[in-house]
């Protein structure tokens, strides 16, 4: 039995992906919504993997992975899009991930994902892969976020999903000074005027609910 965390601050209800889990033996032990949640779940279930969303609220899926990359270097990540509609930020393949899926690759192979990073295999779901081979032909589409440092994209997912400054400087222990610079450059990186252009170009990429 392959023991599974979900991290989405939406609960995982489909109906098709629960069943191709039962019949390749993944149980959820647990449900979470924040990258808090996430660190004290991994340490009182010890999932083999976790399922987790770029929405997720607190400090952030890059930081909750940055954390299980360090302190449980044994629990195996998959990260889910919330769709695939957009070009793919190549930038998420350097996370520390090993699985990347999203919520419209088929159940079979969300499945799929998960034992093979259980597996201590890595895993691209065919419509993600499609989309990087895609990108990396002469004229293929690029996404803008990969324009965007760790960090900068750190705080531009936290903008998206309606975090102010200052509570962007508490969480990520940055002053301020420091998360108004790192706000202007994803702007002019990204060549959006304001929150809502980039709240809107990350729904697009499927990093967040539209």
């Amino acid at each position: 039995m392959i023991k599974l965390l979900v991290a989405d601050n939406k609960k995982l209800e489909d109906n098709d992906i629960l069943a191709a889990f039962k019949n390749n033996n993944i149980e959820i032990a647990k449900q979470v919504e924040s990258s808090e949640e996430v660190l004290s779940s991994v340490k009182a279930e010890q999932p083999d993997v976790v399922l987790m969303s770029l929405s997720i609220g607190g400090n952030g899926a890059f930081e909750a992975i940055d954390q299980l990359r360090m302190n449980y270097p044994r629990v195996g990540i998959v990260l889910m899009l919330i769709h695939s509609d957009g070009p793919f930020p190549r930038r998420l393949l350097e996370t520390g991930a090993s699985g990347f899926v999203s919520k419209n690759t088929a159940a079979s192979d969300i499945a799929q994902a998960i034992v093979e990073v259980k597996n201590r295999e890595k895993y691209i779901s065919p419509e993600i892969a499609q989309k990087i081979a895609i990108s990396l032909l002469p004229g293929g589409e690029v996404s803008p976020l990969d324009r965007l440092s760790e960090r900068e994209m750190q705080v531009m997912l936290q903008l998206s999903q309606g975090e102010s400054p200052l509570q962007i400087s508490s969480r990520l222990a940055l002053s301020p000074k420091t998360v108004s610079t790192y706000k202007h450059r994803v702007r002019d990186k990204l060549r959006v005027d304001d929150t809502q252009e980039i709240y809107a170009l990350a729904g697009s990429h499927g990093l967040v609910y539209r």
